[in-house]
């Protein structure tokens, strides 16, 4: 009795410890007990290219059936993915998620495949789902789909394009040349240098974008990383003109010459020519009489031209219809971009019958339509502090300035300032269109502005310079040079035949003249930028007559010892012999 009762003991053991193993791990069976997903097939095929552009973009909705285990046990599904013929050795999976349904992305399939199959290359692979229990249960597969993608390297797509650097005309990331884009494809025709450096920004600016050597997945073989901290590209073709293109469907860059019939387009021609029809006065379309540029150096070209309301032309590079053939690019338009013949249409423009700076940069392929400024032809000044005593803001006795011959946008005056008070200019002697000093002088140079510019402190001649074309103001000491056999030559800017400012009798005057024979005389100042023959003027009958627009002046014969004395306050000026 005694061994029955501790059989007994054990037996209650042995059985406890066993139901306390089933509770924590239920009994499997090996294999699992189930039913698997079944996947269902695709009702079209997947052939695709990914594009960054459409990374929103569902590619497929995929839908399976639900799966039971031999348990009561809730189940999670998993997306797996991988390369066909792989058998699923090494898959790549979506996050789980509990329904029977999911949308793949593009952009969430390039995200999940992009670490291991390289952009712009097409890859096969397939997808079944795997459904999971837990830890301790085998997992149950379904059938697989079969999909082909091209995935993409991931970068933004830009919205404008530029090229700079030291291969190109433009090393400055804020100058950089723009680029030609449609359908994520940038384009640019531009002179490339040997062994240069270049990369690409999405603006002109040190805050956008950097599209650096690893921001294309392939590059022709022209192109080779320069190793350098920025991460340039560096050209290693021969120096020439090419075209560069920057696909960010196929995340490829590639640089190729243009070639047209047997001319391979170069950067740097003796000759160009504009042919279309663009104003009243020049043939149309009539490229035998087309009508040529300046050359203003390798590969610029120049040309000013009136410019009609629906104006269309071209460039060329020979006096017919040949290879040579440059417009905007791609298609009729003003973007200010080249194109080469087979990659441009006509340049279109309205320019009201004005006159137009044409220039033509073959280097950075680019061309620009600016209009000519008109000035005016004359200017004055008034104020307080300028002139005779009884001018006071009236224009009594209409200060005028001086043109300067064949530089419309200068003038010049010699004036009598008072040592207080100040002045203003304005195109006409009277109160419209003014203008005078805007903030601060600087330097003795004021900007355009509508305030008085006030005048110096200390009473006396003084020159006053206007450029227009710069809105500056200029108040410096007034310069006036001799200038003929009279002073030795007809070189010009020898101190030697400077005259000197004499304020006490309010004369600019030369005393004593070296030699016999003839002179003219001008003036010159810091930003009086011209020649000499631009600015001159004589004694004639008694006054100083300025030459201005007009032509050639006479010269006046002196002899040696004469005295040359000018008054601008009057006008007045005399040669006497003492």
């Amino acid at each position: 009795m005694k061994n029955l009762k501790y059989l007994f003991i054990s037996l209650l053991a042995v059985l406890f410890v066993a139901c306390d193993d089933d509770f924590d791990t239920p009994d499997v069976t090996e294999p699992v007990q189930g039913t698997a997903p079944v996947l269902n097939e695709l009702t079209e095929e997947i052939d695709l290219v990914l594009m960054k552009k459409n990374e929103g973009e569902t590619i497929v909705e995929l839908t399976w059936s639900e799966t039971t285990f031999a348990d009561p046990i809730g189940v999670r599904y998993y997306v797996q993915i991988d390369t066909v013929g792989n058998e699923f050795a090494n898959p790549l999976e979506f996050d789980r998620i509990a329904a029977t349904t999911t949308t793949i992305t593009v952009g969430g399939l390039n995200e999940l495949i992009s670490g291991r199959y390289p952009p712009a290359k097409q890859v096969e692979l397939e997808a079944r789902i795997r459904a999971f229990a837990n830890e301790d249960l085998n997992s149950l597969y379904s059938n697989a789909v079969s999909m082909k993608v091209t995935p993409y390297l991931d970068v933004p797509i830009p919205s404008e394009f530029y090229i700079y650097g030291t291969a190109t005309s433009e090393s400055d990331v804020t100058k950089a040349l723009k680029a030609y884009g449609a359908n994520d494809i940038y384009t640019k025709y531009l002179k490339l240098t040997k062994d240069g450096l270049f990369k690409f920004a999405e603006k002109q600016g040190n805050d956008g974008y950097d599209y650096n050597f690893g921001k294309f997945a392939t590059k022709s073989d022209n192109i080779e990383a320069a190793g350098d901290d920025a991460g340039n590209f560096k050209f290693t073709g021969e120096t020439g003109w090419y075209k560069v293109e920057a696909d960010f469907v196929s995340s490829s860059l590639n640089i190729t010459s243009h070639v047209v019939g047997s001319a391979t387009y170069g950067f740097d021609y003796d000759n160009l020519y504009m042919v279309g029809d663009y104003n009243s006065t020049d043939p149309t379309w009539d490229a035998g009489n087309a009508v040529a540029f300046t050359k203003v150096s390798e590969g610029v070209y120049t040309i000013e031209k009136a410019l009609k309301d629906g104006a269309q032309f071209k460039f060329i590079g020979q006096q017919s219809w040949g290879d040579l053939d440059w417009g905007n690019i791609q298609e009729n338009g003003n973007t200010g971009i080249l194109g080469p013949k087979t990659a441009n249409g006509n340049i279109t423009f309205d320019g009201g019958d004005a006159e137009y700076d044409i220039t033509v940069d073959l280097n950075a392929g680019t061309f620009t339509i600016v209009a000519k400024p008109v000035f005016p032809t004359e200017l004055y000044m008034t104020g307080n502090g300028v002139g005779p005593d009884d001018e006071n803001w009236d224009w009594k006795n209409e200060l005028q300035f001086v043109p300067v011959n064949s530089h419309p946008e200068l003038f010049w005056k010699i004036v009598w300032m008072k040592g207080s008070g100040s002045f203003k200019c304005a195109p006409q002697a009277a109160w419209s269109n003014d203008f005078g000093r805007d903030g601060d002088a600087t330097n003795g140079v004021y900007a355009k502005g509508g305030t008085d510019i006030p005048v110096p402190a200390i009473a006396g001649y003084y020159m006053v310079v206007v450029d227009l074309a710069n809105n500056t103001i200029e108040i410096a000491e007034p310069k006036v040079y001799g200038m003929g056999n009279v002073f030795g030559g007809w070189d010009g800017g020898d101190p030697a035949d400077l005259f000197t400012v004499d304020n006490t009798n309010k004369v600019i005057k030369f005393d004593g003249v070296p030699n016999d024979g003839e002179l003219r005389m001008y003036v010159d100042a810091p930003t009086l930028n011209c020649d000499w023959w631009q600015a001159e003027f004589i004694v004639l009958n008694d006054k100083i007559e300025f030459r201005g627009t007009g032509g050639d002046q006479d010269r006046v014969n002196v002899t040696a010892g004469d005295n040359i004395s000018l008054n601008f306050l009057t006008g007045a000026g005399s040669i006497t012999t003492p």
